[in-house]
C-alpha cells in the first residue's frame, strides 16, 4: 500500500518513526546502485555514532552542557538530622558524570571496485547533524568540509523540515522549501545542484556522480521511499488521522531544556 504523500511522507518525521525509515532507506539505496553500477563499483553502508543531548554554550566559551544533569548538594545533612528527620538519605557516589546518549546515523558511500577507492557519499541527514549550536552539528560541518576539500562527489538528502540546514550553499540566500536535496560534483570548481521540494510534491531523480567517463547513475528517490513505505507497513502503522507532526514538535530531544 502506497503513501497517501506522493513524495515524502511529513508523517515519517515522527520520533518514533524516523530512526528506522532513516536506517531502511539507506539500505534501500544501497541495494538500487549495486543492482546497476558492479562490476565497476559497489556501494556500502556505513553507520556511525554521534552524542546527542549535548550543547555547546556558544557565548561563554566551549562548555558542555547535557539535557540532564546531576549536581551535588552544597549541604549534607549528618546522620543526626537523618534519625531526627525520621528520613532516609541515599550515600553520596562516587562520581557524578552526565550522560548523553549516541544516535547512529547512516550514510551510503559507493566505491571503486579495483581500489576501494570512495568516489560518493549519499548523506542522510538525521535531527542530530541539524541542531543549531550542538556537536552533532559542528562535527557535520566539519566532515562536510572535508569530503567537499576532497575527490569526493557529495550528495546530500534532507528530509527534515526541522533544524538548521547544514550547507553554506543553503543558507546563503534563504531558501523556502521542506526538503532539500543537494548533489555536489566534485572537481576544480565545486558545482552545486540544488532541489527544492514542498509537501505534497513528488521527489526528484538525482544524479549520483561517479567517474570520468561513466555516466551517472539515476536514484529514483521517490520510489526508494514508497518501497521503504511498503516494505515496513507504515500505511497500517500511522495514525493519519492524527494531527500531521510539527517540525518543533517531530522529535523530543530537539526541545530546548
Amino acid at each position: 500500500m502506497a503513501s497517501p504523500f506522493p513524495g515524502m511522507d511529513p508523517y515519517l518525521e515522527d520520533t518514533e518513526i524516523w530512526p528506522g525509515f532513516h536506517a531502511k532507506l539507506a539500505v534501500e539505496i544501497q541495494r538500487r546502485l549495486n543492482g546497476s553500477i558492479g562490476p565497476r563499483y559497489y556501494a556500502d553502508v556505513e553507520v556511525q555514532s554521534t552524542m546527542q543531548g549535548v550543547e555547546i554554550e556558544t557565548d561563554s566559551g566551549p562548555t558542555i552542557r547535557p539535557d540532564v544533569s546531576v549536581f551535588e548538594p552544597l549541604d549534607t545533612p549528618s546522620r543526626a538530622a537523618q534519625t531526627q528527620s525520621n528520613s532516609v538519605i541515599a550515600d553520596m557516589p562516587t562520581l557524578i558524570r552526565p550522560i548523553s546518549s549516541s544516535v547512529r546515523q547512516y550514510r551510503v558511500r559507493v566505491f571503486l571496485t579495483r581500489t576501494s577507492e570512495v568516489v560518493a557519499i549519499i548523506e542522510i541527514l538525521s535531527p542530530v547533524n541539524k541542531r543549531p549550536n550542538t556537536t552533532g552539528l559542528t562535527q557535520y560541518r566539519i566532515k562536510r568540509d572535508q569530503i567537499l576539500a576532497s575527490r569526493v562527489h557529495l550528495i546530500e538528502l534532507d528530509l527534515l523540515r526541522i533544524g538548521e540546514r547544514p550547507g553554506l550553499e543553503v543558507q546563503e540566500e534563504p531558501i523556502d522549501a521542506d526538503y532539500v536535496v543537494v548533489v555536489n560534483r566534485a572537481g576544480v570548481s565545486r558545482l552545486s545542484s540544488i532541489w527544492l521540494i514542498a509537501i505534497g510534491e513528488r521527489l526528484p531523480n538525482i544524479p549520483v556522480p561517479l567517474l570520468p567517463p561513466d555516466d551517472d547513475f539515476v536514484l529514483d528517490l521517490n520510489a526508494s521511499i514508497q518501497q521503504v513505505y511498503a516494505d515496513s507497513g507504515y500505511a497500517w502503522r500511522i495514525n493519519y488521522k492524527s494531527p500531521m507532526p510539527y517540525p518543533y514538535r517531530s522529535f523530543k530531544f530537539l526541545k530546548s531544556s
